[in-house]
């Protein structure tokens, strides 16, 4: 297992060291962050540098290979200019998914709002299903079974985003979201998080549950219902 602390140290002194006072901000990400890392987890670190080129990219590609558990090396490296002209629908699900290791990320975001992040839990629940609907008509239900569980990480993200607009407070983990999750919410989070993954469950009961709840948080936060 990744000594994060070690590894934070290490990558961003490796920064410094190659890109001097261009090195904007290092902030850790991911599981890491949640305390929820395996043996196999990535590591998700956000890295902002200004004047970010192909060059500098290689650059951080041959610091990154240099690490111990370089194979698990992930993230987002971003300029600076580029960032704070970023869609700002993403911005308040960065900053509550992002934990400042060097440097500080709201120093470098562009303007945003409440309207933007509810745009973003929209557009986000809009995907999901345009993938669920795409899958079910167009590769079967036997191809549709197998790739339910491939949104597990996307509605993770999705109901992070929901409890935030819905109550104001971002549940950083696995046990804080479930807590948080009122009973719809915790059906579809068992049957794409957890049913989904085993050998045998009902796709059909399982599909419509799941297609009833994105519909519904569509017609919600569209403000329908």
């Amino acid at each position: 297992m990744v000594q994060i602390h070690s590894y934070l140290g290490a990558l961003t002194a490796a920064l410094q060291s190659a890109f001097g006072a261009r090195l904007a901000y290092v902030g850790l990400q991911g599981s890491y962050l949640r305390g929820e890392q395996t043996e196999n987890s990535d590591i998700d670190i956000m890295v902002l540098i200004n004047g970010l080129t192909p060059a500098d990219m290689a650059v951080y590609r041959n610091i990154v290979k240099q690490l111990d558990d370089a194979e698990h090396s992930c993230g987002f490296l971003c300029g600076t200019e580029e960032f704070a002209a970023w869609n700002p629908q993403e911005i308040l699900h960065l900053l509550y998914s992002t934990r400042d290791h060097y440097g500080t990320l709201s120093d470098f975001v562009p303007p945003y709002s409440p309207v933007d992040h509810r745009n973003y839990v929209l557009l986000s629940l809009g995907n999901l299903y345009h993938a669920l609907v795409h899958r079910y008509v167009h590769r079967g239900a036997q191809r549709s079974a197998e790739k339910l569980s491939s949104h597990a990480k996307e509605l993770f993200f999705l109901l992070q985003d929901i409890a935030l607009l819905r109550t104001g407070n971002f549940p950083e983990n696995r046990a804080a979201l479930v807590s948080s999750l009122n009973e719809e919410d915790r059906t579809v989070y068992r049957i794409v998080i957890e049913d989904a993954r085993g050998a045998e469950y009902d796709f059909d009961a399982a599909f419509a549950e799941v297609f009833a709840w994105c519909r519904d948080r569509i017609l919600e936060f569209g403000g329908k219902i």
